[in-house]
């Protein structure tokens, strides 16, 4: 089990695709929180058979430890745990891939250290709280007070996913609701997660992003709207742009080929 011992507190990792040294580039990604029945492994696995993919926990999460002090953990402290990571592992500089929340970690790192980024991929990103993205946020914490456990997580499964890829893998979400049925909501838990995202403004850091950026999202995306995709990539000068119709929120599920192809073919083309 590969656990890097830190003094803020251990964190989880897992290298897929070739073994990391000094001299290499790898992905580090910031994958969803959220998962579907198919999960994030196999658009790892697609990034891995071209790049060496570093995928961790953040800290408080999945089998990393948590934070020395508990509640919401802004964007800049959790970047600092991807930094903490890289000089563990002897990493100089790595190709970013964000999903969501994790864009707003990954702009963060982008921003206190850009030299130790190659390329960095935004992927559902959002620009700032809006007053769509503070309704929807907030909707999710009432719910989570509100409702049911099973309620709950078909709530959520109905915003992040698209009713197309819920009809394709129907007998999958069904059995995520027979475990989810029972499993207890925490809305603080819930809450602290989506503070640091209202609190966070990238429009303070994309004018100032300079190595080659990728920008994906979905038109249909109903928590983070393609305006924020557009937002960005018209502030980040030279980015790139990988749109989809109809992928919703989780496009590392919904599109896993389609998206990791886009961003192994734009990493290629940089740094070939």
């Amino acid at each position: 089990m590969p656990l890097a011992k830190l003094f803020g507190g251990d964190i989880y990792y897992e290298v897929n695709g070739q073994p990391t040294n000094s001299q290499s580039t790898p992905i580090i990604i910031l994958k969803p929180l959220s998962r579907g029945p198919v999960g994030v492994q196999p658009f790892i696995n697609l990034l891995a058979a071209n790049f060496t993919v570093i995928n961790y926990d953040q800290r408080g999460l999945g089998q990393s430890q948590p934070p020395l002090v508990p509640g919401p953990v802004p964007m800049q402290e959790r970047a600092i745990e991807i930094l903490e990571l890289l000089d563990s592992l002897s990493i100089k500089k790595i190709h970013l891939v964000c999903h969501s929340t994790g864009c707003g970690i990954g702009l963060s790192m982008a921003d206190m250290h850009p030299e130790k980024i190659s390329s960095i991929t935004l992927i559902s990103p959002w620009t700032h709280a809006d007053n769509h993205l503070l309704k929807m946020q907030n909707l999710r914490v009432s719910a989570a007070k509100a409702l049911e456990p099973l309620d709950y997580f078909r709530f959520n499964i109905s915003l992040l996913y698209p009713t197309h890829y819920r009809r394709d893998h129907e007998q999958g979400f069904s059995e995520m609701e027979l475990v989810n049925q029972n499993l207890k909501v925490d809305p603080k838990f819930i809450s602290d997660g989506l503070i640091p995202i209202l609190k966070f403004d990238s429009r303070k850091i994309t004018q100032k992003i300079k190595c080659p950026t990728l920008v994906s999202f979905s038109i249909d995306d109903q928590l983070m709207p393609p305006w924020f995709g557009k937002s960005i990539s018209n502030d980040i000068l030279g980015s790139e742009l990988q749109i989809f119709n109809n992928g919703g929120h989780m496009l590392p599920e919904t599109c896993t080929v389609e998206l990791a192809s886009g961003i192994i073919e734009f990493i290629k083309k940089h740094y070939p």
